[in-house]
């Protein structure tokens, strides 16, 4: 039997795997891990989680703000009707000084209290007897204090 038709290789052994191996030296076995895959779903996940986190403290404190600065305007609004308050009270204080000095100008300028002040200073009303007529001539002459007659003569 030809059993040669049935191998296109050589028929020969390789005695190298049975002969015995060189000593070398002992080389740090490096160990490859297996490559993890990544799971995107949860690195999704936790950013989500980050940033939900921090938009809820961002939310917060401008709430927080909010309610700070609505507390803040309303001390604000409290501080200026208190002022308010004030200067209507001294308003009407000032109002009540021009109406009494008002009336104490009126009363000193009063008919009664100038009649008054006349009669002291020895004047009286008037009457019928100190009214003076003086008849005067179609000429016009005018007499001075010293007695002498002035004339003027139309030409």
């Amino acid at each position: 039997m030809n059993n040669s038709k049935y191998y296109n290789d050589s028929l020969a052994y390789d005695f190298a795997m049975f002969m015995p191996k060189e000593k070398t030296e002992p080389r740090a076995q490096i160990v490859k891990m297996p490559k993890r895959k990544v799971n995107t779903a949860s690195r999704k996940k936790a950013r989500k989680s980050v940033s939900r986190t921090a938009s809820i403290l961002l939310l917060g404190a401008l709430f927080v703000a909010m309610i700070c600065a609505g507390i803040a305007l309303r001390v604000e609004i409290s501080e200026v009707n208190s002022q308010i308050v004030d200067a209507k009270t001294e308003l009407s204080a000032l109002s009540g000084e021009e109406t009494r000095l008002n009336m104490e100008y009126e009363k000193l300028l009063s008919y009664k209290n100038i009649e008054e002040a006349a009669q002291n200073m020895g004047m009286r009303k008037m009457d019928k007897s100190q009214i003076i007529y003086i008849n005067v001539n179609n000429t016009n002459k005018a007499i001075d204090a010293d007695g002498n007659v002035l004339t003027a003569d139309k030409e």
